[in-house]
This record gives structure tokens, C-alpha cells and sequence, in this order.
């Protein structure tokens, strides 16, 4: 059933992104059912990456419909639903899966905050991504970038958006060294997931550091590139990789 649910939201989205990008509400109703049901049927409420990913789809839809109606931003918004249906799918992997008994503060603080975390930082990553193409448009064509979303829209989305996720990754950092401290007795181990937050941690605030409004570059976007990478290795691949950090 919540396999169902969250492909049925799949295909709402995949035929929004193909035809109409208004079109994806519904899509937003079923990944929500799915993430809703999966917590009901393994009896624990964010303890599994399969419904953290369905709130990441959920945000990442969410931000970029309130673009959809802006002709300019259509690139922008097909970027968007091109990434929640790629996460969307990957988090079939995940169904049926929990990270078994945790405390309900940890599971709600700290999940929470890092899904919200992704989410803020899939968009900034999003507008680093377009501002960089809509810069070389401007460069080698610029007739070509009247359809695109402008320069200064892109870098009032990308400034704030990583901000707030730089923020709330932190606090989700730190909230599970605290944890993790309280029930092993040391914050950080020598686990594949622990250590790659740090370093994608460390992409993060290098970003941050030298984050300039309006600034484009191809070593920005390199950076962006590989701060994102590693964003995803830790949600969605080092969970596979064993270690004393649930799932």
C-alpha cells in the first residue's frame, strides 16, 4: 500500500513535469498518504528514511508550485520536479524499513530539523544550479535567457535558502552528536554516515563563507556540486553501509 501511494504520487508528478507543471497538487496528497501510512504500519513516526524522503518530495513540490505560475521560473520549476521524482523513487527503497525504538525527541527534533534541512538546501542548490545556466545564456545568447528566471530572482532564492539550511543542518548536527553521546557514550565514531555529515558539514559552511549575492562561477558551482553529492551520499546510500547509526 505505501509503495502504491508514493508511486502513484510518481507518476502525478511525472505527468506534471511532462505536461503541466500546475498540475502536481495531487501528487502532494499522495506522498503525504504514503509517508502517513508507513508510520501507522511500522508504528513509529520519522524513524525511517523512506518517509524523511516523502517530506523532502513534499517540501521541494511545494516551494517550486508557488513558481509554477510564473512563465520565466518554468525552467526553474521542471528542475525542481525533475529532483522531488528522483528522490521520490529512491525512497521506495526504503519502504518497510525503521531504525527501531528511539526516544520520541530525538526522533522528531532531529529528523525533523534535517528534513528540513534538505529541503532548504535542495532549493538553494537548485538556484545555484539555474543561476549558473542562465549566466552563460547571458553570455553566449543572450535572447535565450527572457524565458529564463533572472539572475537577481535566483540569488534572493539561493542566498536565504542556504542560510536556513546551513542553520537547521547544524542544529540537526548537533542534535545527534548529543544523542549519540547519551547512548554510546562518544558524539562521533568512526561510522560511514557520522563522518560523511561531517564533511558535507564542512562543504556547507565553505559555501556559506564565500557566498557573495549575486556572485557566479564555475568553481561556485563545482563546490555546490559536490556539497549536494555528498548531501545525498548520507541520506540515501550510507545507510547501507552498516555502523552504529540507525537507518
Amino acid at each position: 500500500m505505501t509503495a502504491a501511494l508514493a508511486g502513484l504520487g510518481a507518476l502525478v508528478l511525472l505527468a506534471s513535469l511532462v505536461w503541466d507543471e500546475r498540475r502536481s497538487g495531487w501528487s502532494l496528497g499522495f506522498f503525504f498518504a504514503a509517508a502517513v501510512w508507513h508510520a501507522i504500519t511500522t508504528g513509529q513516526v520519522l524513524g525511517s528514511s523512506f518517509e524523511a524522503a516523502m517530506l523532502l518530495v513534499i517540501g521541494l513540490v511545494g516551494v517550486a508550485r508557488g513558481y509554477a505560475n510564473r512563465p520565466r521560473w518554468r525552467t526553474w520549476v521542471r528542475y525542481a520536479y525533475a529532483t522531488a521524482l528522483f528522490f521520490a523513487l529512491l525512497s521506495l527503497r526504503f519502504v518497510g524499513t525503521t531504525s527501531g525504538p528511539l526516544p520520541w525527541s530525538l526522533v522528531v527534533f532531529h529528523a525533523g530539523v534535517l528534513t528540513l534541512a534538505y529541503v532548504s538546501l535542495t532549493v538553494a542548490f537548485l538556484a545555484a544550479v539555474a543561476g549558473w545556466a542562465q549566466h552563460r545564456r547571458l553570455k553566449s545568447a543572450p535572447w535565450r535567457s527572457l524565458s529564463a528566471p533572472p539572475l537577481l530572482g535566483l540569488a534572493r532564492l539561493e542566498g536565504p535558502y542556504l542560510r536556513a539550511g546551513y542553520v537547521l543542518y547544524t542544529v540537526g548536527v548537533l542534535t545527534g552528536m548529543a544523542w549519540a553521546w547519551r547512548l554510546w557514550g562518544s558524539p562521533v565514531a568512526p561510522d560511514v554516515k557520522e563522518l560523511a555529515t561531517l564533511v558535507t558539514w564542512a562543504l556547507f559552511t565553505l559555501l556559506l563563507l564565500e557566498h557573495r549575492p549575486g556572485r557566479v562561477s564555475g568553481g561556485r558551482v563545482l563546490l555546490w556540486w559536490a556539497a549536494y553529492a555528498a548531501l545525498v551520499f548520507v541520506f540515501f546510500v550510507a545507510p547501507y553501509w552498516g555502523g552504529r547509526h540507525p537507518v
